[in-house]
């Protein structure tokens, strides 16, 4: 197990790195699908790992009756702890929230696929996360 908040920036940058380099594999197989998930999950993992960096020990969110848990938390926190502190600008945030909705919306829509011109600009837009995320850590 993870002990120090170092050692989960870390973990959580390191996995971002491989689900992007997954990304990268599907895309230049011509795997669009299989590589826009992979990007959504480098982009959220290094979100993730800004999260950890700046103090956040648990993704988790306080709700009325329980605690949100996964990715709805994450977006919470990523929302109330990076952008609204203004440790994240509003339009990187935009576009993780666009490039998810895009993914779940494709989750409920039979036989949709990416375009290679789409899952282009969201490999960019992972690149230019991971990047960012590395100069703010220092890794």
């Amino acid at each position: 197990m993870v002990q120090s908040r170092e050692e989960l920036v870390k973990w959580s940058l390191q996995k971002a790195e491989e689900y992007f380099s997954a990304a990268s594999s599907n895309f230049e197989a011509d795997r669009l699908y299989p590589a826009a998930e992979e990007i959504f999950r480098a982009v959220e993992t290094a979100l993730e790992a800004l999260l950890y960096y700046y103090g956040i020990k648990k993704i988790e969110y306080p709700g009325k009756e329980k605690k949100f848990t996964g990715r709805l938390a994450l977006q919470f926190l990523i929302r109330d702890n990076l952008v609204n502190a203004n440790k994240l600008s509003r339009n990187v945030h935009n576009r993780y929230l666009e490039v998810a909705s895009a993914l779940h919306q494709a989750g409920y829509t039979q036989g949709k696929t990416f375009s290679k011109s789409e899952v282009k600009e969201y490999l960019k837009f992972a690149e230019d996360v991971l990047t960012l995320v590395k100069s703010i850590v220092g890794v």
